[in-house]
Protein backbone atom coordinates (compact mmCIF):
# COMPACT_ATOMS: atom_id res chain seq x y z
CA UNK A 1 0.00 0.00 0.00
CA UNK A 2 1.55 3.60 -1.04
CA UNK A 3 0.32 7.36 -0.16
CA UNK A 4 -0.67 8.70 -3.98
CA UNK A 5 -1.00 12.34 -3.85
CA UNK A 6 -3.52 13.50 -6.58
CA UNK A 7 -2.96 17.19 -8.03
CA UNK A 8 -5.55 18.41 -10.25
CA UNK A 9 -8.61 20.98 -10.48
CA UNK A 10 -11.32 18.59 -11.97
CA UNK A 11 -13.39 17.07 -8.96
CA UNK A 12 -14.47 14.54 -11.22
CA UNK A 13 -10.62 13.54 -12.12
CA UNK A 14 -9.93 13.24 -8.28
CA UNK A 15 -13.13 10.94 -7.27
CA UNK A 16 -11.96 8.86 -10.65
CA UNK A 17 -8.42 8.62 -9.27
CA UNK A 18 -9.31 7.97 -6.08
CA UNK A 19 -11.68 4.91 -6.39
CA UNK A 20 -9.53 3.47 -8.96
CA UNK A 21 -6.24 3.85 -6.48
CA UNK A 22 -8.07 2.73 -3.47
CA UNK A 23 -9.21 -0.56 -5.30
CA UNK A 24 -5.60 -1.30 -6.19
CA UNK A 25 -4.96 -0.99 -2.03
CA UNK A 26 -3.76 2.48 -1.89
CA UNK A 27 -4.71 5.70 -0.04
CA UNK A 28 -5.09 8.69 -1.61
CA UNK A 29 -4.54 12.60 -0.76
CA UNK A 30 -6.07 15.37 -2.94
CA UNK A 31 -4.73 18.93 -3.59
CA UNK A 32 -6.80 21.02 -6.25
CA UNK A 33 -4.27 23.40 -7.32
CA UNK A 34 -0.05 23.47 -7.67
CA UNK A 35 0.31 25.64 -4.60
CA UNK A 36 -1.29 23.43 -2.21
CA UNK A 37 -0.07 20.59 -3.86
CA UNK A 38 2.82 21.67 -3.08
CA UNK A 39 2.86 22.03 0.78
CA UNK A 40 1.04 18.75 1.52
CA UNK A 41 3.73 17.00 -0.89
CA UNK A 42 6.70 18.90 1.19
CA UNK A 43 4.60 18.16 4.56
CA UNK A 44 3.36 14.37 3.87
CA UNK A 45 6.51 13.51 1.47
CA UNK A 46 3.85 10.72 -0.49
CA UNK A 47 5.45 7.77 -2.19
CA UNK A 48 4.40 9.04 -5.43
CA UNK A 49 2.76 12.08 -7.06
CA UNK A 50 -0.03 12.25 -10.17
CA UNK A 51 0.16 15.84 -11.22
CA UNK A 52 -2.29 17.50 -14.07
CA UNK A 53 -0.91 20.70 -16.01
CA UNK A 54 -2.84 23.00 -16.18
CA UNK A 55 -4.29 24.18 -13.05
CA UNK A 56 -4.76 27.53 -11.56
CA UNK A 57 -2.03 29.14 -9.11
CA UNK A 58 0.72 26.78 -10.59
CA UNK A 59 1.29 24.75 -13.61
CA UNK A 60 2.18 20.74 -13.74
CA UNK A 61 5.64 21.91 -14.88
CA UNK A 62 6.23 24.70 -12.34
CA UNK A 63 5.28 22.17 -9.70
CA UNK A 64 7.86 19.48 -11.23
CA UNK A 65 10.32 22.50 -11.08
CA UNK A 66 9.72 23.44 -7.49
CA UNK A 67 9.03 19.91 -6.05
CA UNK A 68 12.27 19.09 -7.17
CA UNK A 69 14.11 21.70 -5.27
CA UNK A 70 13.27 20.10 -2.17
CA UNK A 71 15.47 17.72 -0.80
CA UNK A 72 12.54 15.30 0.53
CA UNK A 73 10.90 15.41 -2.97
CA UNK A 74 13.95 15.07 -5.22
CA UNK A 75 13.36 11.16 -5.82
CA UNK A 76 10.00 11.27 -5.56
CA UNK A 77 8.25 9.60 -8.85
CA UNK A 78 5.96 12.47 -10.26
CA UNK A 79 3.51 11.15 -13.37
CA UNK A 80 1.85 14.06 -15.50
CA UNK A 81 -1.83 12.59 -16.16
CA UNK A 82 -2.68 15.84 -18.75
CA UNK A 83 -5.01 16.18 -21.36
CA UNK A 84 -2.50 17.17 -23.86
CA UNK A 85 -0.63 15.32 -25.87
CA UNK A 86 1.68 16.54 -27.97
CA UNK A 87 5.47 15.61 -28.17
CA UNK A 88 6.38 18.76 -26.91
CA UNK A 89 3.96 18.89 -23.48
CA UNK A 90 5.84 15.57 -22.66
CA UNK A 91 9.05 16.70 -23.53
CA UNK A 92 8.34 19.76 -21.31
CA UNK A 93 7.40 17.90 -18.75
CA UNK A 94 10.08 15.66 -18.42
CA UNK A 95 12.73 18.40 -19.07
CA UNK A 96 10.84 20.07 -15.81
CA UNK A 97 11.66 16.69 -13.88
CA UNK A 98 8.55 14.78 -14.08
CA UNK A 99 9.22 10.80 -14.12
CA UNK A 100 6.40 9.86 -16.64
CA UNK A 101 3.41 11.36 -19.26
CA UNK A 102 0.28 9.82 -19.65
CA UNK A 103 -2.54 11.34 -21.46
CA UNK A 104 -6.06 11.13 -19.71
CA UNK A 105 -7.50 9.22 -22.35
CA UNK A 106 -5.81 6.09 -20.34
CA UNK A 107 -8.21 4.09 -18.63
CA UNK A 108 -7.62 4.47 -14.76
CA UNK A 109 -6.32 1.20 -14.86
CA UNK A 110 -3.28 1.71 -16.81
CA UNK A 111 -2.35 4.61 -14.68
CA UNK A 112 -2.50 2.59 -11.68
CA UNK A 113 -0.90 -0.12 -13.16
CA UNK A 114 2.07 2.29 -14.16
CA UNK A 115 1.92 4.30 -10.28
CA UNK A 116 2.88 0.06 -9.43
CA UNK A 117 5.68 -0.14 -11.73
CA UNK A 118 6.92 3.67 -10.38
CA UNK A 119 7.05 2.94 -6.63
CA UNK A 120 10.15 2.39 -4.92
CA UNK A 121 9.93 -1.55 -3.84
CA UNK A 122 9.94 -1.96 -0.11
CA UNK A 123 10.16 -5.19 1.60
CA UNK A 124 8.06 -5.82 4.69
CA UNK A 125 11.16 -5.48 7.11
CA UNK A 126 10.74 -4.65 10.79
CA UNK A 127 12.54 -1.39 11.74
CA UNK A 128 15.64 -1.72 13.60
CA UNK A 129 13.91 0.07 16.82
CA UNK A 130 10.21 0.25 17.78
CA UNK A 131 8.72 2.03 20.17
CA UNK A 132 5.17 1.85 22.55
CA UNK A 133 3.23 4.57 24.64
CA UNK A 134 0.31 4.20 26.29
CA UNK A 135 -1.77 7.17 27.23
CA UNK A 136 -3.86 6.08 30.44
CA UNK A 137 -6.11 7.83 32.85
CA UNK A 138 -8.03 5.61 35.17
CA UNK A 139 -11.17 8.62 35.51
CA UNK A 140 -12.76 10.09 32.50
CA UNK A 141 -12.79 13.42 31.19
CA UNK A 142 -8.84 13.75 31.63
CA UNK A 143 -8.32 14.23 28.18
CA UNK A 144 -6.30 11.16 27.58
CA UNK A 145 -7.21 10.53 23.66
CA UNK A 146 -6.83 14.21 22.59
CA UNK A 147 -3.24 13.68 23.96
CA UNK A 148 -3.15 9.89 22.43
CA UNK A 149 -3.87 11.84 19.20
CA UNK A 150 -1.93 14.82 19.56
CA UNK A 151 1.03 12.68 20.60
CA UNK A 152 0.89 10.87 17.55
CA UNK A 153 0.63 13.57 15.56
CA UNK A 154 3.57 15.21 17.50
CA UNK A 155 6.09 12.00 16.72
CA UNK A 156 4.65 11.73 13.01
CA UNK A 157 6.08 15.58 12.27
CA UNK A 158 9.33 14.96 14.29
CA UNK A 159 10.66 10.89 14.00
CA UNK A 160 8.98 11.50 10.40
CA UNK A 161 7.50 8.12 10.58
CA UNK A 162 3.88 6.66 10.92
CA UNK A 163 2.79 6.06 13.90
CA UNK A 164 0.14 3.45 14.16
CA UNK A 165 -2.54 5.07 16.98
CA UNK A 166 -4.49 2.03 18.82
CA UNK A 167 -7.82 3.42 20.27
CA UNK A 168 -8.64 0.98 22.80
CA UNK A 169 -11.76 1.83 23.80
CA UNK A 170 -14.66 -1.10 23.46
CA UNK A 171 -16.99 1.09 21.51
CA UNK A 172 -17.69 4.83 21.58
CA UNK A 173 -13.88 6.19 21.42
CA UNK A 174 -13.04 9.85 20.28
CA UNK A 175 -9.60 9.03 18.53
CA UNK A 176 -11.53 8.86 14.98
CA UNK A 177 -13.34 11.73 15.77
CA UNK A 178 -10.80 13.75 17.10
CA UNK A 179 -8.59 13.41 14.06
CA UNK A 180 -11.77 14.25 11.55
CA UNK A 181 -11.99 10.75 10.35
CA UNK A 182 -14.91 8.32 9.83
CA UNK A 183 -13.35 5.00 9.38
CA UNK A 184 -14.53 1.94 7.42
CA UNK A 185 -12.86 -0.23 9.53
CA UNK A 186 -12.52 -0.67 13.38
CA UNK A 187 -10.45 -2.52 16.02
CA UNK A 188 -13.43 -5.07 16.74
CA UNK A 189 -13.59 -5.60 13.22
CA UNK A 190 -10.04 -6.51 13.18
CA UNK A 191 -10.31 -8.62 16.00
CA UNK A 192 -13.44 -10.71 15.08
CA UNK A 193 -11.18 -11.16 11.96
CA UNK A 194 -9.48 -12.63 13.91
CA UNK A 195 -10.25 -14.96 16.33
CA UNK A 196 -10.08 -18.51 14.88
CA UNK A 197 -7.13 -20.40 16.20
CA UNK A 198 -5.57 -21.32 13.16
CA UNK A 199 -5.59 -17.55 12.00
CA UNK A 200 -2.57 -15.09 13.32
CA UNK A 201 -2.30 -11.75 13.37
CA UNK A 202 0.29 -9.97 10.95
CA UNK A 203 1.32 -6.39 10.11
CA UNK A 204 0.00 -6.70 6.95
CA UNK A 205 -3.31 -7.68 8.36
CA UNK A 206 -3.27 -4.72 10.64
CA UNK A 207 -2.67 -2.30 8.14
CA UNK A 208 -6.11 -3.55 6.04
CA UNK A 209 -7.80 -2.04 9.15
CA UNK A 210 -5.57 1.01 10.33
CA UNK A 211 -7.38 3.89 8.71
CA UNK A 212 -4.56 6.36 7.16
CA UNK A 213 -5.05 10.25 8.25
CA UNK A 214 -2.98 12.96 5.65
CA UNK A 215 -0.48 13.30 8.27
CA UNK A 216 0.87 9.91 7.85
CA UNK A 217 -0.68 8.90 11.52
CA UNK A 218 -2.38 5.31 11.07
CA UNK A 219 -5.48 4.62 13.22
CA UNK A 220 -7.22 1.50 14.41
CA UNK A 221 -10.37 3.15 15.48
CA UNK A 222 -12.77 1.84 18.03
CA UNK A 223 -16.70 1.24 16.75
CA UNK A 224 -18.26 4.32 16.98
CA UNK A 225 -21.31 2.42 17.85
CA UNK A 226 -22.55 0.20 20.49
CA UNK A 227 -21.15 -3.43 20.13
CA UNK A 228 -19.02 -6.06 21.35
CA UNK A 229 -16.14 -4.91 24.01
CA UNK A 230 -12.96 -5.53 24.02
CA UNK A 231 -13.46 -8.51 26.99
CA UNK A 232 -15.18 -10.49 24.80
CA UNK A 233 -11.81 -10.83 22.91
CA UNK A 234 -9.51 -11.77 25.71
CA UNK A 235 -5.44 -13.18 24.57
CA UNK A 236 -6.20 -10.88 21.10
CA UNK A 237 -5.25 -7.94 22.13
CA UNK A 238 -1.98 -8.99 23.80
CA UNK A 239 -1.40 -10.73 20.38
CA UNK A 240 -2.09 -7.80 18.59
CA UNK A 241 -0.08 -5.83 20.69
CA UNK A 242 3.07 -7.75 20.56
CA UNK A 243 2.71 -7.74 16.45
CA UNK A 244 2.63 -3.83 16.71
CA UNK A 245 5.42 -3.61 19.37
CA UNK A 246 7.58 -5.88 17.03
CA UNK A 247 6.27 -4.35 13.34
CA UNK A 248 5.69 -0.91 14.03
CA UNK A 249 8.06 2.01 14.72
CA UNK A 250 5.78 3.65 16.71
CA UNK A 251 2.52 2.85 18.33
CA UNK A 252 0.45 4.87 20.72
CA UNK A 253 -2.38 3.62 22.52
CA UNK A 254 -5.30 5.41 23.87
CA UNK A 255 -6.72 3.37 26.57
CA UNK A 256 -8.34 3.08 30.27
CA UNK A 257 -7.85 -0.63 29.81
CA UNK A 258 -4.26 -0.97 31.30
CA UNK A 259 -4.93 -2.43 34.44
CA UNK A 260 -7.30 -5.28 33.28
CA UNK A 261 -6.26 -8.68 33.04
CA UNK A 262 -6.45 -8.86 28.72
CA UNK A 263 -3.40 -6.12 28.61
CA UNK A 264 -1.26 -8.47 31.51
CA UNK A 265 1.08 -9.67 28.68
CA UNK A 266 1.06 -6.16 26.78
CA UNK A 267 2.24 -3.91 29.77
CA UNK A 268 5.31 -5.72 29.33
CA UNK A 269 6.04 -4.31 26.34
CA UNK A 270 5.03 -0.79 27.25
CA UNK A 271 8.44 1.87 26.66
CA UNK A 272 6.85 4.71 28.23
CA UNK A 273 3.09 5.18 30.43
CA UNK A 274 2.02 8.35 30.21
CA UNK A 275 -0.44 8.61 33.11
CA UNK A 276 -2.78 11.70 32.38
CA UNK A 277 -4.30 13.21 35.44
CA UNK A 278 -6.81 16.73 35.75
CA UNK A 279 -5.52 19.01 38.31
CA UNK A 280 -8.24 18.37 40.52
CA UNK A 281 -8.53 16.10 43.69
CA UNK A 282 -11.04 12.94 42.45
CA UNK A 283 -8.33 12.44 39.23
CA UNK A 284 -5.26 13.18 41.25
CA UNK A 285 -6.92 10.39 43.91
CA UNK A 286 -7.37 8.25 40.57
CA UNK A 287 -3.80 8.61 39.44
CA UNK A 288 -2.47 7.86 43.02
CA UNK A 289 -4.72 4.25 43.05
CA UNK A 290 -3.93 3.59 39.33
CA UNK A 291 0.34 4.71 40.26
CA UNK A 292 -0.16 1.69 42.55
CA UNK A 293 -2.15 -0.72 40.46
CA UNK A 294 0.67 -0.33 37.88
CA UNK A 295 4.11 -1.00 39.79
CA UNK A 296 2.16 -4.15 41.73
CA UNK A 297 1.40 -5.28 38.39
CA UNK A 298 4.77 -5.17 37.19
CA UNK A 299 5.33 -1.96 35.04
CA UNK A 300 8.57 -0.42 35.82
CA UNK A 301 8.88 2.92 37.82
CA UNK A 302 10.84 4.23 35.01
CA UNK A 303 8.53 3.36 32.52
CA UNK A 304 6.13 5.40 34.53
CA UNK A 305 5.79 9.15 33.58
CA UNK A 306 2.56 11.96 34.98
CA UNK A 307 1.40 13.54 32.69
CA UNK A 308 -0.88 16.68 34.52
CA UNK A 309 -3.41 18.06 32.15
CA UNK A 310 -5.30 21.05 32.68
CA UNK A 311 -8.39 20.90 31.17
CA UNK A 312 -10.25 24.13 32.99
CA UNK A 313 -9.05 27.41 33.15
CA UNK A 314 -8.91 27.93 37.11
CA UNK A 315 -9.86 26.15 40.16
CA UNK A 316 -6.75 23.90 39.79
CA UNK A 317 -4.46 22.25 42.28
CA UNK A 318 -0.95 23.59 42.39
CA UNK A 319 1.78 21.64 41.40
CA UNK A 320 3.19 20.87 44.37
CA UNK A 321 0.16 19.68 45.73
CA UNK A 322 -0.30 17.24 43.22
CA UNK A 323 3.16 15.91 43.21
CA UNK A 324 2.83 15.37 47.37
CA UNK A 325 -0.24 13.37 46.75
CA UNK A 326 1.12 11.13 43.99
CA UNK A 327 4.63 11.07 45.91
CA UNK A 328 6.62 11.50 42.61
CA UNK A 329 6.99 14.47 40.06
CA UNK A 330 5.09 15.34 37.01
CA UNK A 331 6.91 15.01 33.90
CA UNK A 332 5.01 17.45 31.59
CA UNK A 333 2.08 19.68 32.41
CA UNK A 334 -0.29 20.65 29.39
CA UNK A 335 -1.64 23.93 29.74
CA UNK A 336 -4.95 25.27 29.56
CA UNK A 337 -5.89 25.97 25.82
CA UNK A 338 -9.28 26.96 24.62
CA UNK A 339 -8.31 25.93 21.22
CA UNK A 340 -8.07 22.42 22.10
CA UNK A 341 -11.98 22.14 22.89
CA UNK A 342 -12.51 23.99 19.51
CA UNK A 343 -9.96 21.45 17.67
CA UNK A 344 -12.24 18.53 19.09
CA UNK A 345 -15.18 19.97 17.77
CA UNK A 346 -14.33 20.10 14.25
CA UNK A 347 -11.88 17.34 14.09
CA UNK A 348 -8.74 19.47 13.13
CA UNK A 349 -6.16 18.32 16.36
CA UNK A 350 -4.81 20.97 17.90
CA UNK A 351 -1.52 19.65 16.73
CA UNK A 352 -2.58 20.97 12.57
CA UNK A 353 -4.54 23.56 13.08
CA UNK A 354 -2.87 25.50 15.78
CA UNK A 355 0.67 24.09 16.52
CA UNK A 356 1.79 27.55 17.94
CA UNK A 357 -0.68 27.09 20.61
CA UNK A 358 1.06 26.78 24.35
CA UNK A 359 -1.01 22.91 24.44
CA UNK A 360 0.43 21.79 20.80
CA UNK A 361 3.96 22.74 21.72
CA UNK A 362 4.00 21.38 25.66
CA UNK A 363 2.89 18.04 23.34
CA UNK A 364 5.29 18.39 21.41
CA UNK A 365 8.24 18.84 24.14
CA UNK A 366 6.54 15.98 25.54
CA UNK A 367 7.14 14.01 22.28
CA UNK A 368 10.56 14.70 21.83
CA UNK A 369 11.62 13.85 25.54
CA UNK A 370 9.98 10.23 24.75
CA UNK A 371 12.44 10.15 21.86
CA UNK A 372 15.91 10.84 23.75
Amino acid sequence: MANILVIDDDKDIQRLLEFALKRAGHTSDAAYDGEEGLAIAERYEPDLIVCDIMMPKMTGYEFCRRARAIPALRDTPIIIFSARFQPIDRQTALDAGATDYMAKSAAPDVLVDRIAELLPSKKPTAPATTSMYAVFSLRGGAGVSSIAVNLALALAQIKKTNPILTDLTGFGGHAALLLGLRPASTMSQLLAGNNSESTEFTMETVKQYAVQHPSGVQLLASTPVFGQPFSDHKGQISELLTVLKSGAEVTVLDTHLLLENQLAAARQLLDRVLLVTAPDLPSVQSTAIALQGLIKLGVPDNKISTVVNQVNPENALPLATIQKVIRRRVAAVIPFDPEMAKSANTGKPLQLANPQSPAAQAIAKLAQKLMQ
